[in-house]
């Protein structure tokens, strides 16, 4: 539910909560969260999940493409930090890419109304979130 109303803080409280229960701080690479994330997404009604798929100049981490295309498309960009008082730059480094790369850009090419964007920085068993604004 979080996901779909961009309830950004609901989206970190639930994944910290998780990891939290679940993980090791040992459990620490991109593409551990990475699963670990992609694998909760496939509970969201009405979308499907996918991985590193093309889009625009790159590949988004995850993008969950609506059954409706009057839906919006949402976008994910993963990074991870080993300290936690870098998990703000991590944010930042997942925005740039999402800029860089034109991933919103190439997933409207697909036909889809619309698109909503987020960065999440993972450090340990913490994870943040944030949507992206393109300025």
């Amino acid at each position: 539910k979080a996901v779909l109303e961009g309830d950004t803080e609901g989206i970190e409280n639930y994944v910290s909560e998780l990891l939290a229960k679940t993980i090791s701080v040992f459990d620490s690479n991109e593409a551990f969260y990475h699963g670990f994330f992609l694998s909760l997404l496939y509970n969201v009604p009405n979308y499907a999940p996918r991985s590193n798929r093309e889009e625009g100049d790159g590949r988004p981490d995850i993008v969950l493409y609506p059954e409706r295309p009057k839906d919006p498309a949402i976008i994910f960009e993963i990074k991870t930090r080993k300290k936690f008082n870098e998990m703000e730059a991590g944010l930042c480094e997942a925005y740039d890419q999402i800029r860089d790369k034109k991933y919103e850009e190439g997933v409207l090419e697909e036909g889809y109304m619309g698109v909503k964007s987020y960065g999440m920085c993972f450090c340990k068993k913490s994870c943040i979130v944030g949507k992206y604004e393109e300025s």
